[in-house]
């Protein structure tokens, strides 16, 4: 796994990946984050570009919690542009998805980020078959002169952290601690369920992942 890159050209994750081309215009994402930036700020709130661009995906693309087809189908299985026009996800992939695309149209470097559970980490070093197969997207992001990590399906960002073993201050279903095995701009290619826990096995199980 390409390790994060602390000291010099960050630009790489600048870029766009096969999933995460853009379909908006930059002018347009940056005025739907400015809106709830300054919004933010005149409330005398926090403020952050990268918590104002988390809380305009949520309000624009929701979970789909009631159609088990459409999840099992889209999975994993589509773009940006996508997710983006049935607004609807199918879980943290999706959302790490439109956010890495989003993030680098207003100049924020920003990696996709996929990790795996220590439980099943567990059972993978076991040689226990893993079932079910159980990850999580973040992204992270060059923001303010440092990497920070950004969990776009859960609206959390973790402003110091281990890049190569995620311990959050928070529970992502009953687990806090996911290990990162895959960092690029995107997925790379749409897989189904089946090619992308074929995947997760090979690429945790090659690089022998600390856990």
């Amino acid at each position: 796994m390409e390790k994060l890159n602390t000291t010099t050209d960050v630009s790489k994750y600048l870029q766009n990946g096969n999933l995460t081309q853009p379909f908006l215009p930059d002018e347009y994402v940056m005025q739907k984050v400015m809106c709830d930036y300054n919004a933010k700020v005149a409330e005398g709130k926090l403020a952050s570009m990268l918590s104002s661009l988390f809380c305009w995906i949520k309000k624009c693309v929701e979970f789909e919690k009631q159609d088990a087809e459409f999840v099992n189908a889209n999975r994993f299985m589509r773009t940006a542009e996508q997710i983006w026009q049935t607004k609807k996800t199918t879980g943290c992939t999706d959302y790490a998805i439109l956010f890495a695309t989003f993030a680098r149209q207003i100049g924020i470097p920003t990696t996709f980020l996929h990790t795996a559970e220590q439980n099943y980490l567990n059972r993978l070093h076991a040689g226990v078959k893993p079932n079910p197969h159980v990850g999580h997207s973040f992204c992270e992001c060059f923001y303010d002169g440092k990497w920070v990590l950004v969990d776009p399906t859960y609206k959390k960002i973790e402003y110091d952290y281990n890049p190569s073993k995620l311990e959050l201050s928070y529970l992502v279903g009953d687990c806090n601690i996911y290990v990162p095995y895959m960092r690029d701009l995107d997925l790379g290619e749409k897989q189904n369920t089946k090619q992308h826990n074929v995947i997760m096995d090979e690429m945790c199980a090659e690089q022998q992942l600390a856990y």
